[in-house]
């Protein structure tokens, strides 16, 4: 299933806001094309101790494997900062990310790794296509429970 890139009538707040939940929501559906619509060409994602810099890298190194995974990725608290009329914002929001092995999310009793914590998203306004996308995205855990060799796939 294909998600649609843009949706009519948001202001700015709300789309900046969007490219969050469209940012999430291509890693939850393995959706390339969401994802690129979200981040930068440059974009850098920080999460568990690692800096991912470049769609290329974003996509082959991380994308690749948490999107095989069956995850759920809920986003909640969202303050957005941006001055009226510029082309730069940024997020702070908080997270919870339900993570099962590829095929296992339906399974009961299957092992998981829940991860909750804050994220730090840096956005610029696209002068090409006008969306707002990240252009750095830091992921901070502050807490976790279950196994986290789920996140490897095995």
């Amino acid at each position: 299933m294909a998600y649609s890139i843009t949706l009519p009538g948001l202001n700015t707040r709300d789309s900046i806001i969007d490219a969050v939940y469209r940012g999430t929501l291509a890693f939850d559906t393995g959706d390339t094309v969401l994802l690129d619509s979200a981040m930068t060409d440059d974009a850098v994602l920080e999460t568990g101790g690692a800096a991912f810099e470049g769609m290329e890298n974003i996509r082959t190194k991380l994308f690749g494997r948490i999107a095989k995974l069956d995850t759920t990725h809920f986003v909640t608290n969202m303050r957005v900062d941006i001055k009226e009329g510029e082309a730069a914002a940024s997020v702070t929001a908080g997270f919870l990310a339900q993570h099962y092995r590829g095929g296992q999310g339906v399974v009961p009793d299957a092992t998981r790794y829940l991860v909750g914590g804050v994220y730090f998203i840096e956005l610029v306004k696209d002068g090409k296509d006008g969306l707002w996308k990240a252009k750095h995205w830091r992921v901070k855990p502050t807490w976790s429970e279950g196994d986290r060799g789920v996140m490897s796939g095995h």
